[in-house]
């Protein structure tokens, strides 16, 4: 008989995500799951105070991973949590933002069910949506974007040009996970689709934290802010005339403030 239908005596691990790095974005079932957690392999995207809600002797290691610097490859996470899963009670792979989105979760869920490992997906909110908080605008408006497309800057075994050619962003969000390396790429692809020159598109740097940076431009201008400003990842684009929606936000709070500041 298959051993996945037998209870063992292995630990469990929980695949958990750590929301886009403020840690009050942690949900109430991850931040219980870090509690209880005997040791807690984290990316390089998990901020600092996320893993400061950890209890103190729990073991944390360190298994990030970067385009170009690949510190950990996904065949040896496998195998640490499947260690793991051997020696401990409660394991916790905790990933930035959502595990299921762009989180290759996938993966090490397989790895684990093959060992007869039990494991459990915690959602976790994604770096879109607290980008979105985070500045104050929403990521659908009647008005200005009636679709939300998620797509990565990259994929396995290169940029993903694939999923930018043919692409019209009238009437869309458009949100790019890790696509600050790819924005030449990005911007020509947009571009040969017919997109406009002037079509806006923000770059926001360490969403959610107290480090977080937000530029606005369109695809005629964002290569130059970018440089200018030396935007370094962790850093999510959003495309689409939403960005415009939030540029007159930021006016009018300006214009407000300046009415009600004190003569």
């Amino acid at each position: 008989m298959d051993s996945l239908s037998h209870p063992t005596n292995k630990g469990k691990v929980y695949l958990v995500g750590a929301g886009p790095g403020d840690p009050e974005l942690l949900t109430v079932k991850a931040l219980k799951t870090l509690r209880k957690a005997d040791v807690v392999f984290y990316d390089d995207l998990v901020s600092p105070r996320i893993l400061g809600v950890c209890r103190k002797k729990i073991q944390l290691v360190y298994v990030g991973k970067r385009l170009g610097i690949h510190s950990c490859l996904q065949d040896e996470i496998n195998s640490k949590l499947i260690q793991a899963a051997n020696e401990f009670k409660t394991v916790v792979r905790l990933k930035g933002g959502d595990p299921s989105i762009f989180g290759r979760v996938g993966e090490e869920f397989a790895a684990l069910l093959r060992e007869g490992i039990q494991c459990e997906i915690v959602a976790g909110i994604t770096t879109a949506s607290g980008v979105a908080s985070s500045l104050g605008f929403p990521l659908t408006h009647r008005d200005y974007a009636r679709e939300i497309l998620f797509l990565s800057g990259h994929k396995k075994d290169g940029a993903n040009s694939e999923g930018f050619r043919n692409l019209n962003c009238v009437g869309k969000t458009v949100v790019v996970y890790m696509g600050l390396n790819s924005i030449d790429l990005i911007v020509s692809e947009l571009l040969d689709a017919g997109n406009t020159k002037e079509t806006p598109i923000a770059v926001i740097q360490n969403a959610t934290l107290d480090t977080e940076r937000v530029f606005t431009g369109n695809l005629d201008s964002i290569q130059t802010i970018i440089a200018e400003n030396e935007v370094k990842s962790p850093a999510i684009l959003v495309i689409g005339e939403i960005v415009r929606f939030y540029t007159e936000m930021e006016n009018l709070k300006n214009d407000c403030s300046s009415i009600l500041a004190p003569l």
